[in-house]
């Protein structure tokens, strides 16, 4: 499965954090938050939102590197993308 994906920050090659946008298959954009925790390998929660958006939270460990192709990689194990493509989305804050 092929799925886009839009980040709210410029991506450095290691992030303190992370939000954006991502679309499936089904076109509905969802959000995106990674936020570094004291985990020991990356954890992929299921969250819906007050708006009613869906999306996930990735606990990340805090000494991992944190970047664009390891979000992406989390993100197709969890959800079973094959490719990402960037493109620009809706900000995850306002979607939210």
């Amino acid at each position: 499965m092929r799925a886009e994906i839009s980040y709210d920050l410029v991506m450095d090659d290691d992030m303190a954090f992370v939000e954006g946008t991502f679309r499936l298959a089904d076109g509905v954009w969802r959000a995106v938050i990674v936020s570094r925790c004291d985990v020991p390998e990356p954890q992929v929660l299921p969250q819906q939102w007050e708006s009613g958006v869906s999306g996930v939270f990735i606990r990340f460990p805090r000494a991992g590197r944190l970047n664009r192709a390891v979000v992406e990689q989390v993100l197709s194990v969890a959800l079973g993308v094959a490719e990402w493509v960037e493109v620009r989305g809706p900000d995850s804050m306002h979607l939210r």
